[in-house]
């Protein structure tokens, strides 16, 4: 408990562990939500083939995001 009041124990790299998962799974619902908001239409095969590729893009990006943090403060703790 000492260490955690005085900053020597980081509960952050474990929870961007959760925030990674939580992101995951909601990015597909904003993802879905902000193409029925414009009522796109998605009735093209090629413009549905986008919208996967977009999707997939966008995991990857959010995965990356969420590993740099989990990077740095691997780092950080390695440091110590």
């Amino acid at each position: 408990m000492q260490e955690f009041l005085q900053f020597d124990l980081l509960i952050t790299p474990y929870i961007i562990e959760f925030v990674y998962i939580f992101g995951a799974l909601v990015v597909p619902f904003l993802f879905y939500a902000y193409f029925k908001k414009f009522k796109l239409k998605i009735s093209n095969q090629k413009f549905r083939l986008y919208l996967l590729i977009a999707f997939i893009m966008l995991e990857i990006m959010w995965r990356m995001f969420c590993e740099f943090f989990i990077v740095y403060f691997k780092i950080f703790l390695s440091l110590q």
